[in-house]
């Protein structure tokens, strides 16, 4: 594809689709740049051929830059990808398409996830606490704990530098840094707000960088070692890449093809990554897990506010978070809800049967895997 006959397809697709969504052309090329990258032949065939997921696209549309309803979204995205994404999916030869990682667990939206911190009391590790203990640590690292302490600040010297009073958001701020409240979470298991410290907080975070992304990232490498042994035994390139795409659709390996290696290692090295993740929970990591995701939830909401902006002399939200120094872009959200994920279907791992269903999982596992940044997460030794 030439130069002009690309360029004429972006603006053609983006085009249309900012009008069938109601956003301008240019946001929808900005929020797209985190995903493809800035436009190309490359960036559009990533599009077409569905190695941008559907996940992708709503971390990058939805969840952040031009935010188009999710509903919306969904019913105009073939207008994005183009119509080679419809036959590729259709064929059940797209590599990267959404439905090959449809047999993984999936993650539950911040909304019902919330909800779930609060019911039940069973006190063991389950999937509610390893959620939220992972987003607690990415929520650390971008500092989230420390924007309404941020905000405050930002709120009262915006109006002694006006000559105002203070809104009433200032106060339900200095509430929520003050007196922190954890009795929704923490009645569920039998215990008490004051239960939960900053130590215990500090510990928890500390394990989860210095153990959990580790072994996730280890598990990644025995993963691809896995393909690559396969791959080997293979009679060819095209036949290895003709049996990668009929697991991600669902289908049968091809007639002929080799069967892959022993998957014993792979399901002894996922105990290994809830092992760890035993260890990371030791103690009373499970109720300080919970208080630290109800602590982020609140914070999260708490910056949807509309009126937050003006009072601190920001023109918008993403504004406001920039002069905040916490301006998180999509492919963070992307990487938070991807290795919540991962670690998720790790531990399901071992109840999958074997056969042409664990194979199928396998192979979406390891295409997730791909699209995590793990240099972001492990740094290099």
């Amino acid at each position: 594809m030439s130069e002009i006959e690309w360029r004429a397809e972006w603006d053609r697709r983006t085009t249309e689709f900012a009008a069938a969504v109601g956003r301008g052309a240019a946001d929808i090329t900005a929020g797209l740049e985190g995903v493809v990258g800035t436009p190309s032949a490359e960036a559009l065939s990533a599009l077409a051929e569905g190695f941008a997921t559907d996940d992708d696209l709503v971390a990058a549309l939805v969840h952040a830059g031009p935010r188009i309803p999710v509903a919306i979204f969904r019913k105009h995205v073939p207008i994005l990808r183009g119509p080679s994404s419809r036959a590729a999916t259709a064929g059940g030869a797209a590599m990267g398409s959404g439905p090959a990682l449809d047999v993984l667990p999936s993650v539950p939206d911040d909304e019902s996830f919330l909800a779930a911190l609060k019911v039940g009391g069973e006190l063991k590790i389950g999937t509610t606490e390893v959620i939220a203990a992972m987003k607690a640590a990415l929520a650390n690292r971008v500092g989230l704990y420390d924007l309404p302490q941020r905000l405050r600040a930002a709120m009262e010297s915006f109006a002694l530098a006006n000559d105002e009073p203070c809104a009433p958001s200032f106060y339900e701020i200095e509430r929520l840094v003050a007196r922190r409240s954890y009795a929704e979470v923490l009645g569920a298991l039998g215990l008490e707000g004051t239960f939960v410290t900053v130590a215990r907080m500090n510990q928890l975070l500390g394990r989860l960088e210095r153990d959990l992304w580790r072994v996730l990232h280890q598990f990644q490498v025995r993963l691809v070692e896995w393909q690559k042994s396969w791959a080997a035994g293979a009679s060819g390139p095209g036949m290895m890449v003709a049996a990668l795409a009929a697991l991600a659709g669902g289908g049968q390996l091809p007639a002929g093809m080799l069967q892959p290696p022993e998957t014993a290692s792979l399901k002894d090295a996922a105990e290994g990554v809830i092992n760890a993740i035993n260890k990371v929970f030791a103690g009373p990591g499970i109720p300080v897990a919970r208080a630290l995701a109800h602590d982020a939830g609140r914070i999260k909401q708490l910056l949807e506010d509309e009126r937050l902006p003006r009072l601190i002399g920001a023109s918008n939200r993403e504004q406001m978070l920039r002069m905040l120094e916490a301006d998180v872009t999509a492919d963070y959200v992307r990487l938070e809800r991807n290795v919540v994920r991962f670690a998720l279907a790790i531990m399901e791992l071992p109840k999958v049967t074997s056969g042409q269903s664990e194979l199928a999982y396998l192979t979406a596992l390891l295409q997730l895997g791909i699209a995590i940044p793990w240099e972001k997460l492990v740094p290099k030794a």
